[in-house]
């Protein structure tokens, strides 16, 4: 947005003459009674064209007023970014843009095919917070489809002017024994998109009626392209001309969804706590994943889905070491306090099957050049113990995104299976470097990209139950598939 739209926007409401909801809704963190629903106000019907204008972006050095080359993977901790525009545009006309705007919104919802609403109160959007606003759901019945319409209006007392339909699915109750499907996916960069519309594997997860799905991360990516987010309006600007796809947008309002962060969605490649690039921190990062995902605290939980399935989300960023104290101490990704979680909720679950995501890989293998997961050298005594933990868990299997290639491995000294979901299209997938697979890998596939789906089919007893596991490309044709009984 201008520097001065915002405060425009606030000063004179009726600037804002209608309310609109380019960058759709979101559907999150559902459980058998509750979810959450995500909304924000733009001030257009469409995001602006794709083949607009760029923001023209140069970084200079704040000591040597040096201008530093705008790299993919790079980082500027002593970058100042200086941020211009071509004649008549604005960051409200840039390409992509769907810039937020001032108004007031509320949810409805019902069972499908019940006959009354529930209605919340109208609700401003918050200005500090790119202009949207968040409705918590509760007292919902599980295992059922609820249908969802969001309500937009430019001010208290006028005329709605945009309404979002949607569904979702809950949760089954605990002790329910019913059938359940989701999606995984991971690595979605704009500039490698396979459609003119976002991405393909959006309607072709949408096709497999899935009642939940996983972004284990890297939902986006800050630190590549010509437009590097090096401050809180070019951050916002990536998640809105993201989200502002129609495939994105028509998914999200279908599915509920659980996100993950990683590195390339909170600050730039490989970040750690108390990094900065530009004028933008990792704690800036934190904020607006948070802001534009309704993430919970704390980012690591678990989540049951009837008798049968219950799933962990780990948090991969948030507790690492600084590399600056890794020759201290035993490096950690996840940190003692979640860690003692994991155990905790794993030994107390009685779920027939139990689905740990990651963000990052935890078997493997990774190539040699990596340093940032537990199946890298860097992290290896705490990896270990990680692998023994989790493959002491015969009914438990790992997914993780991060990697751009897909594969299913296991690990030999414990017998811990991962699968992994490989990058959301095929322009975005390689980094593997040998073509042959090695011992411990059961699929290997490089050159492509995909997601995964599972599927628990229940039996008259937890015994009889079933978990398949499936890789699929971007088109949502199954490569690879696993039932475990």
């Amino acid at each position: 947005m201008k520097p001065h739209l915002a405060f425009l926007f606030l000063l004179c409401p009726a600037l804002a003459i209608a309310a609109h909801q380019a960058t759709g809704i979101k559907i999150v963190e559902p459980t058998d009674t509750a979810a959450v629903v995500w909304t924000r106000i733009t001030r257009d019907a469409q995001r602006a064209p794709d083949d607009g204008p760029l923001p023209i972006l140069r970084v200079v050095h704040r000591q040597t007023g040096a201008v530093q080359p705008i790299r993919d993977n790079a980082a500027y901790p002593q970058g100042r970014p200086e941020v211009s525009f071509p004649p008549g545009a604005g960051l409200d006309s840039i390409r992509g843009a769907a810039i937020g705007a001032p108004g007031q919104t509320r949810v409805r919802h019902r069972a499908a095919g019940a006959r009354d609403w529930i209605t919340s109160p109208w609700r401003d959007v918050d200005p500090t917070r790119d202009f949207t606003a968040v409705f918590a759901l509760s007292g919902l019945a599980a295992g059922t489809r609820h249908d969802v319409e969001v309500e937009a209006r430019p001010a208290a007392e006028a005329a709605i002017t945009s309404t979002v339909p949607g569904s979702f699915t809950t949760a089954p109750a605990p002790r329910s024994s019913a059938r359940v499907a989701f999606t995984v996916m991971s690595c979605q960069k704009y500039e490698m998109r396979d459609r003119a519309d976002g991405f393909a594997i959006y309607p072709a997860m949408l096709a497999r009626r899935p009642d939940f799905m996983v972004n284990t991360g890297d939902v986006l990516y800050y630190d590549h392209g010509p437009v590097h987010a090096l401050n809180h309006d070019l951050a916002r600007y990536h998640w809105a001309r993201m989200f502002s796809f129609p495939t994105l947008r028509n998914f999200h309002r279908m599915v509920g969804s659980y996100f993950m962060k990683d590195d390339h969605d909170v600050l730039y490649n490989d970040c750690e706590p108390g990094e900065r690039t530009g004028d933008f921190t990792f704690a800036d990062g934190l904020r607006v994943f948070a802001e534009q995902t309704a993430q919970p605290p704390p980012s690591y939980r678990t989540i049951r889905w009837g008798r049968d399935l219950q799933i962990w989300l780990v948090e991969g960023r948030d507790f690492r070491t600084a590399r600056s104290q890794e020759g201290k101490n035993a490096p950690t990704i996840w940190g003692a306090e979640q860690i003692t979680w994991l155990l905790r909720t794993l030994a107390e679950s009685d779920a027939t099957f139990r689905v740990l995501i990651t963000s990052t890989p935890i078997v493997g293998p990774d190539r040699a050049q990596k340093d940032d997961n537990y199946s890298n050298p860097g992290f290896a005594t705490e990896g270990g113990r990680i692998r023994e933990m989790l493959g002491a868990h015969r009914n438990l299997t790992v997914i993780t995104g991060d990697r751009h290639w897909q594969y299913v491995s296991t690990d030999p000294a414990t017998g811990l299976e991962e699968w992994s979901v490989g990058a959301a299209t095929d322009k975005h997938a390689g980094g593997w470097n040998e073509e042959t697979p090695r011992p411990m890998h059961r699929f290997l596939r490089i050159k492509h990209g995909g997601f995964l789906s599972g599927e628990v089919t229940p039996g008259a007893t937890s015994s009889a139950a079933t978990l398949t596991l499936r890789l699929h490309d971007t088109a949502g044709k199954v490569i690879f598939e696993s039932t475990r009984p």
